[in-house]
């Protein structure tokens, strides 16, 4: 039988709750680990913000939450269980829960399960209580973000949709470049929005993490709950914060835990497509900041004050370096280089100096920058700055001879071409394209990092397809082939891994994960 985490709310000071429910993963360990937070969603505004910081209140009590009857384990599993089976209600009476204990019970279950895509995490609490003694629930009655009846056909196409942002990391990467990188595609990948008529069995997934993953429309609720997963999934400890914002529901963004310090980031606001800035996928001024930067230099919202104690620990400030390739905006709210690309262990990026533009190759806090490319085009030409990166050559416009050119060059600053003519209109036109050639910069995802994905994706099949089974006691073959190996992962990951080792693990996994039949959990 699988370990079941404790259910009191001490868990908020249990550390490394990484991946999914109940499974650790030894890679960094915060002073505590903080639950979700829930923010009131947009279709149910008509709760008042002292509504919302009751609900905060009430899941940040710190005692008593089922203690008295033992039995805490037990109730996981009646959720999990019943959550999975997309249940209505699900029986909770013989564990005798008090009443007024639901909402810290409940959001407690949410917490050990951060991979449960399909539950609300805002919005009121559902349970009944036990006629013939009220002061105990006879049910809870989950809140789903999409009808279970539905799950059959939406997990495949979660699944795929994962998987593509996790084809992106490099085995290269740092865990700090990871989370840039992840941050980016979630950028590109979404418009903000709330409600996806599109979609009739997610009109409202722009609250969860599946607006991001499949409908591609979210809110800052659906932004900071798919980081959080997708962080998390790596081992990267991410928390979802709230806070208020007047006039509005509230916020949510994210804090994420590198190299022992707390760092801000917020991909709602950092999404460029909510400033109609075409071909930029994330502005970076939200991203990775100190408190200084975040709070104070750039006035973002404060988190609700009372939200679990490590929400307030102070940041570090590794990354507020103007040499850090992340670092779009200086502490004056100016832009100082273009969004920054990675392509086989390096990142590329246009800044100004000295009037002119130029092209840089750095590292990731970029303390061994170095120009590639010393462009003519004067610095206070605004819209010139774009740049295609292809698999080989990176393209841009420059400024010679009194004309403006598309030109290009190999990723070491060689093999310089002057590839087009254009006019000034063209260079400024956001639809202007430097090349025809669609392809990319190719990844090497393999190693650690791929084992880490690969034990994510496959934690994840096992909770939602495992047939009619008890989740804690997989009896179908596929499955107990499939556990097995993420046991050995995890095993293997809690120590420095060797990369062929962890290589032919992955490849392992991700053959038995696609040969995988059983079936989804829920009872249709």
């Amino acid at each position: 039988m699988k370990q079941l985490f404790p259910m009191t709310l001490g868990l908020w000071v249990v550390c490394g709750l990484f991946l999914f429910g109940c499974r650790k993963e030894k890679v960094e360990t915060p002073p505590e680990k903080s639950p979700v937070e829930s923010v009131d969603e947009t279709q149910e505004k008509k709760e008042s913000d002292t509504e919302t910081e009751k609900e905060e209140d009430t899941s940040n009590e710190q005692e008593g939450t089922m203690e008295e009857s033992g039995k805490e384990s037990d109730v996981f599993r009646a959720l999990t269980n019943g959550v999975l089976r997309g249940e209505k209600e699900i029986a909770v009476g013989e564990f005798h829960i008090p009443t007024d204990k639901a909402d810290s019970v409940y959001h407690a279950f949410l917490h050990s399960h951060p991979l449960l895509f399909h539950l609300k995490v805002g919005g009121n609490i559902g349970y009944r209580v036990d006629l013939e003694h009220p002061e105990y629930l006879a049910a809870f009655l989950p809140q789903y973000a999409v009808l279970p009846t539905a799950l059959p056909d939406i997990y495949p196409r979660l699944e795929e949709s994962i998987e593509s942002f996790y084809a992106l990391l490099d085995h290269r990467m740092s865990p700090a470049e990871i989370a840039y990188t992840l941050y980016q595609k979630v950028c590109q990948e979404v418009v903000y929005g709330e409600r996806n008529e599109d979609f009739p069995n997610l009109a409202y997934a722009s609250f969860s993490a599946l607006g991001v993953f499949l409908t591609h429309k979210a809110v800052c609720q659906g932004y900071s709950l798919s980081y959080a997963l997708l962080m998390n999934g790596l081992g990267i400890p991410t928390d979802y914060v709230t806070g208020a914002i007047a006039g509005t529901s509230g916020h949510a963004w994210n804090r994420i835990y590198l190299e022992g310090n707390w760092y801000h980031a917020d991909a709602t606001f950092d999404d460029a497509s909510t400033y109609k800035m075409f071909g930029t996928e994330s502005i970076n001024k939200y991203f990775l900041c100190s408190d200084n930067l975040f709070y104070t230099a750039f006035d973002h919202p404060k988190p609700h004050l009372n939200l679990p104690e490590r929400i307030y620990v102070p940041s570090g400030n590794k990354f507020d370096s103007e040499k850090c390739v992340v670092r779009r905006y200086n502490a004056k709210g100016e832009v100082i280089k273009t969004e920054a690309r990675y392509a086989d262990g390096y990142w590329y990026y246009q800044a100004p100096r000295d009037g002119k533009k130029q092209i840089l190759k750095s590292d990731f806090c970029g303390q061994q920058a170095q120009v590639i490319r010393q462009l003519q085009m004067p610095s206070v030409i605004e819209d010139v700055d774009r740049m295609q990166y292809t698999r080989d050559r990176i393209y841009f416009i420059d400024y010679l001879n009194d004309n403006y050119f598309i030109c290009s060059m190999d990723y070491d600053g060689k093999d310089f071409r002057q590839e087009k003519k254009i006019s000034y209109i063209d260079a400024v036109s956001p639809k202007l394209k430097l090349s025809q050639d669609t392809s990319t910069p190719v990844p090497v995802c393999k190693g650690v990092i791929a084992l880490k994905a690969e034990t994510m994706l496959a934690r994840l099949r096992l909770l939602y397809c495992h047939g009619n089974d008890d989740y804690f006691e997989l009896s179908q073959p596929q499955a107990k082939e499939l556990e097995a190996l993420v046991k050995e992962a995890e095993r293997l990951l809690e120590k420095p891994m060797d990369e062929v080792q962890a290589d032919g693990l992955a490849k392992e996994m991700r053959a038995k994960r696609k040969a995988y039949s059983v079936p989804c959990s829920v009872r249709l």
